[in-house]
């Protein structure tokens, strides 16, 4: 038990390359946690409650209960999945439906620091989180749930992480670096044009603008070029240097 929330029993160690807050938000009290919370699809059989979202390293995880009038099913969908398709929540043996907003294979998580607002659709029907006393209302009137974020949870698959039409956004982790820059077709190979800066979580970050088509990019770090360490498409010149390649494809919905 944390205050007056139950929480699982997550002993697993800690995976690699995870950035994540370091806060779990139960209705309006925020709990300093001293590790993050590692979940995975064994520990989802063992939510025993509803409750509102839960920060752990690999993204959100969301629990909702309704024992009085049990659902046939639940999805959800808010700010951090830009309300795109809702995400089908799996009900598990203790009849709590659970999802985990976590990166694939093909898609990245990565939520910056903020509120992140967020509805349930319980058999067909939209409703705010039961279970959540922090709500807002949106510009219709409707009455919205929502989860803060302190520190930004960033979890790579590839760089780089696509925003919005054509609004890009690289990563470099190397929480020892003291300068890292950019360097690519881009922007003419130039080693010092395209500053990266260190953002809350730790990661170093870049925005470009970027049109569909294919790059050549390395990473300046303290004076010495390295590859993209998400990136597994490599290039090698006639010096046998190392160089990540990225494909950029044109996108209808940008």
């Amino acid at each position: 038990m944390i205050g007056n929330a139950t929480v699982l029993n997550w002993n697993a160690p800690m995976k690699n390359n995870r950035i994540s807050g370091l806060f779990v938000f139960f209705a309006s009290a925020v709990i300093l946690c001293t590790a993050l919370t590692k979940v995975d699809a064994a520990s989802l059989h063992d939510v025993t409650h509803g409750g509102p979202p839960i920060i752990t390293e690999d993204g959100v995880l969301f629990r909702y209960e309704d024992h009085q009038n049990p659902p046939r099913y639940v999805m959800v969908s808010g700010d951090f999945n830009k309300w795109e398709k809702p995400l089908l929540m799996k009900r598990n043996q203790h009849s709590i439906y659970v999802y985990l907003f976590e990166h694939t294979d093909t898609h990245s998580v990565v939520l910056r620091d903020g509120k992140y607002r967020y509805r349930y659709l319980v058999d067909g029907i939209w409703k705010p989180d039961p279970q959540n006393a922090n709500t807002v209302y949106d510009s219709s009137g409707t009455e919205l749930s929502y989860f803060e974020i302190r520190t930004p949870i960033i979890i790579l698959n590839q760089n780089p992480v696509h925003v919005k039409h054509n609004r890009y956004i690289f990563y470099y982790e190397d929480m020892e670096a003291r300068t890292v820059f950019l360097v690519g077709d881009f922007n003419n190979w130039n080693p010092y044009s395209l500053p990266m800066r260190k953002n809350k979580s730790g990661m170093w970050e870049i925005s470009l603008e970027l049109i569909p088509g294919t790059y050549t990019y390395r990473f300046l770090v303290d004076g010495v070029y390295r590859k993209d360490p998400f990136s597994t498409q490599i290039v090698y010149d006639k010096f046998d240097n190392q160089y990540s390649l990225v494909k950029l494809p044109y996108n209808e919905h940008n």
